[in-house]
């Protein structure tokens, strides 16, 4: 049975591509309910940035209050997907600046040979 190489760039660019994606998928979650929240309550929706990573009482407190009814059914917005790829991306440029790294080393050390 023989393995298929998966290189290095490979992972780091997969990594970059889900970070990324999470993060645009987070910042519509977090658009399409507070954006029906700003509309039916006092909270704008500047004062509401800050949900988009810590899901304070205000936030909480916004939801609930909002009553109106949202696209799809969503509710409720969670930090927690923004977190993941939030991370996700941290760790493809850790991952991509290893791999320049590494790549740089091995170039001079064939360059002093």
């Amino acid at each position: 049975m023989s393995r298929l190489p998966i290189s290095r760039d490979f992972v780091g660019t997969g990594l970059l591509f889900v970070g990324i994606a999470a993060l645009a998928v987070a910042l519509g979650w977090w658009g399409l309910v507070f954006g029906n929240v700003a509309a039916n309550t006092t909270l704008s929706l500047p004062a509401a940035v800050p949900c988009l990573v810590n899901t304070s009482d205000l936030c909480s407190l916004a939801m609930s209050l909002c009553g109106s009814g949202h696209w799809f059914g969503i509710t409720r917005y969670s930090e927690g997907l923004f977190w993941a790829g939030f991370a996700l991306t941290a760790m493809a440029a850790t991952f991509q600046f290893a791999l320049g790294a590494g790549a740089r080393a091995e170039k001079r050390s064939r360059i002093d040979r």
